[in-house]
């Protein structure tokens, strides 16, 4: 009777266990690791820079600030007329400083997270880091960067990267795709704008309203 009674523990604890993870999947959210899972490399969207500009130049990126009010959130999926959240525990602004770091020096610029002996040195706030879903996800990227050189600011904007992409609807392999996917077109957007490299550069000194939208 007892070997009866314990088995029959068991099996219920096996099916409410079973039952928990079915709603930790399919519930109002989850929650995801930011795994680096890119489409398309950074060479693709991006032109060949000019690199003699940069010859004599440290360039140093100091740890972005993470200026969202939920530091947690990355996703949101509307498709069921209410929103499921997906969030995270990673450290956002620890893990977007390390992908932007990476992304410039695989364009070619002189850039660390060294700020001794920079010549100049990038700042960044996160002001939106996110994906929503609908019949597509879409996801944005916004960083506000400024240029300082010594302790003066000599340039300050604002750079945008969004991706869109199909897929199976509230998987997270989805969202890490778009996640990276919008990292890698911002910064091919800050590359691409010939006033931040010059001023990246030491070539210029100028500082441009940032963006309203």
């Amino acid at each position: 009777m007892r070997h009866c009674l314990s088995t029959s523990i068991r099996a219920c604890t096996a099916a409410l266990v079973a039952s928990a993870a079915l709603t930790a999947a399919d519930g109002p959210s989850f929650s995801m690791s930011l795994q680096w899972r890119p489409t398309s490399p950074l060479s693709d969207t991006t032109e060949r820079i000019e690199l003699m500009p940069f010859a004599n130049v440290k360039v140093a990126l100091k740890p972005l600030v993470d200026q969202r009010k939920d530091k947690t959130f990355v996703g949101e999926n509307r498709e069921k007329g209410y929103s499921r959240y997906v969030t995270t525990t990673d450290d956002v602004p620890v893990l977007l400083t390390s992908r932007v770091l990476d992304l410039m020096k695989e364009a070619g610029l002189p850039v660390s997270d060294k700020v001794e002996g920079a010549n100049l040195v990038l700042t960044g706030e996160i002001l939106r880091y996110g994906v929503t879903e609908t019949q597509t996800y879409k996801g944005e990227l916004r960083l506000l960067l400024e240029i300082h050189s010594g302790d003066k600011s000599v340039w300050k904007g604002m750079v945008v990267g969004r991706a869109s992409r199909f897929g199976r609807s509230y998987k997270p392999e989805n969202y890490q795709e778009v996640l990276s996917d919008v990292v890698v077109e911002a910064v091919s957007r800050m590359l691409s704008d010939q006033t931040f490299l010059r001023v990246l550069s030491g070539k210029a000194m100028v500082v441009p309203i940032p963006a309203a939208n």
